[in-house]
C-alpha cells in the first residue's frame, strides 16, 4: 500500500502538472489576471486579481484535472512483488500486483499570489495555482486514501518603484547616487554585559 500510494502520488502530480502547464499556456489573458492601481501620476501603487479571469482560470483548472484523474484512472500500474517485499535483490522480479487508482471526493483550485523583494523598491508577484483533490487507491485486499496537492505558477510580475536618492546600509553610511548629501546618521553601540 506505501508503494501504491508514494506511485499514485507521483503519477497524478506529474498528470495535473502537465495538465495545467498546457492548459494555460494556451490561454489567452493570462495577462489580464492583474488589475493594476496607479496614482494620477501613473505610478504603481497596488494590484488586485481580477475576479472574472481568477474564476475563468479556476473552472477551467478543475475541468482539466477531473478529465486528467479520469485517464489516469484507466491506467494500468503494477508494482512487482519484489519491491513490495523490500528486498533491494529481487525489487523488479516477482509477479506484478495491480494498482487501481479511483478519483474520490472534490477537486479545490484556489489562485493566490506570492511576492518577494528584489532589490531596493521592488517586488516580484508570483501568480499560482494550487490543487488539492483526494484519490482511493486500490491493491489486492486493501483500498486506501491519497491526497495530491500540487502548485503551479502561472505568471510572474515585476513592479519597480522609485529608487531613493540614497539609502543607508546596515553600518549606517550612506549608498546611492547622492549618498553624499545624505545627512549623517548614528547607530546606537551595541550593549555590553557588565558581567
Amino acid at each position: 500500500m506505501h508503494l501504491a500510494q508514494i506511485r499514485v502520488k507521483q503519477i497524478a502530480t506529474e498528470s495535473i502538472n502537465d495538465a495545467i502547464t498546457a492548459q494555460v499556456a494556451n490561454q489567452a489573458g493570462v495577462d489580464d489576471l492583474i488589475d493594476w492601481k496607479t496614482d494620477q501620476n501613473g505610478k504603481t501603487t497596488g494590484f488586485m486579481l481580477n475576479y472574472s479571469a481568477h474564476m475563468r482560470i479556476t473552472s477551467d483548472t478543475i475541468k482539466t484535472v477531473r478529465s486528467t484523474l479520469d485517464q489516469v484512472s484507466r491506467l494500468s500500474e503494477h508494482i512487482p512483488l519484489g519491491q513490495a517485499l523490500g528486498s533491494p535483490i529481487i525489487a523488479s522480479f516477482g509477479p506484478k500486483i495491480p494498482i487501481k487508482i479511483e478519483p474520490k471526493g472534490e477537486v479545490k483550485v484556489d489562485l493566490d499570489t506570492r511576492r518577494q523583494d528584489v532589490g531596493i523598491n521592488s517586488v516580484l508577484v508570483e501568480v499560482f495555482l494550487r490543487v488539492k483533490t483526494e484519490l482511493s487507491i486500490v491493491v489486492p485486499f486493501d483500498m486506501g486514501p491519497q491526497s495530491v496537492e500540487t502548485e503551479i505558477p502561472i505568471s510572474y510580475l515585476l513592479v519597480v518603484g522609485d529608487v531613493p536618492a540614497y539609502y543607508y546600509d546596515n553600518k549606517g553610511n550612506p549608498v546611492g547616487e547622492n549618498g553624499s548629501n545624505a545627512p549623517t546618521i548614528s547607530l546606537p553601540a551595541p550593549e555590553t554585559s557588565t558581567h
